[in-house]
């Protein structure tokens, strides 16, 4: 009689879904155990900061400062996220892959996925009063907990971890510079309606108010009560308001 069929081979073991490779999307932020430096020197993690705390920055041209925590800041102590570490000899930064800080001698913003082992990226030396150069000796994927993003109120580049960042690209944060006050003066609240409608995923911030993504027509009807409101007296002030904090949104740059 003929032999029996050979036995099937076993189905190979199915691989384990990757990670997508990193996008716009994806939120550039920091874990709750990254630290920044206070402006009366003390050392803290991200996860303790505060709006109007004073943290260490950097200017684009490489001196260092204090610049102000802003509201817009985000906090999501509860996230659990992806991250590149960047080791130098003396500093180590963990971030998202698309967090973007200056890399190479013209300090060009680069998100983390697209630093090489090799290149410099610039850390702080409060002895220089300056930033420095120092080489990428090694870049490890780890998961961390935590999801935080200090944005600062007069566009300093956040020391975190030793090491100079930016929260958005030179052009955003250029410009936040001086719309980001003003929406913090005048109308924060719709400001953080505005983002909302231009994020597809709840926007957590630092003060703890979680908002969810809401459609322009609801930004619209926000936008029609606050010049109501405003009344003939303070029109104009409330119409800039709305503009900053349209141009924010439209810029993204308080996205995670």
């Amino acid at each position: 009689s003929p032999s029996p069929p050979p036995p099937l081979p076993p189905p190979a073991p199915s691989a384990s879904p990757s990670r997508p490779p990193p996008s716009a999307s994806d939120p550039p932020c920091f874990p709750s155990s990254a630290t920044v430096q206070l402006a009366d020197g003390e050392t803290v993690p991200l996860s303790s900061l505060s709006a109007g705390d004073s943290i260490l920055a950097a200017a684009a041209d490489g001196t260092l400062g204090f610049d102000v925590v802003s509201s817009f800041s985000l906090a999501d102590p509860s996230a659990k996220a992806a991250f590149l570490s960047l080791a130098t000899a003396t500093a180590t930064v963990t971030l998202t892959p698309t967090h973007k800080l200056p890399a190479g001698p013209a300090k060009a913003l680069k998100q983390a996925s697209e630093v090489a082992v090799g290149e410099t990226i610039w850390l702080a030396s409060p002895a220089a009063g300056a930033l420095v150069q120092a080489p990428v000796l090694k870049i490890t994927k780890v998961v961390a907990d935590g999801l935080h993003s200090p944005l600062t109120m007069r566009g300093g580049w956040p020391v975190v971890d030793g090491v100079a960042t930016s929260y958005n690209s030179a052009a955003v944060v250029a410009r936040n510079k001086y719309l980001v006050p003003l929406v913090e003066a005048v109308c924060p609240s719709l400001g953080r309606l505005v983002v909302a409608a231009v994020n597809p995923k709840p926007m957590h911030y630092i003060d703890g108010e979680v908002v969810e993504p809401i459609s322009s027509l609801e930004v619209a009807a926000a936008v029609a009560v606050t010049l109501t409101a405003a009344g003939a007296g303070v029109l104009a002030r409330a119409q800039a308001c709305v503009f900053a904090c349209l141009v924010v949104g439209e810029l993204s740059g308080v996205r995670p």
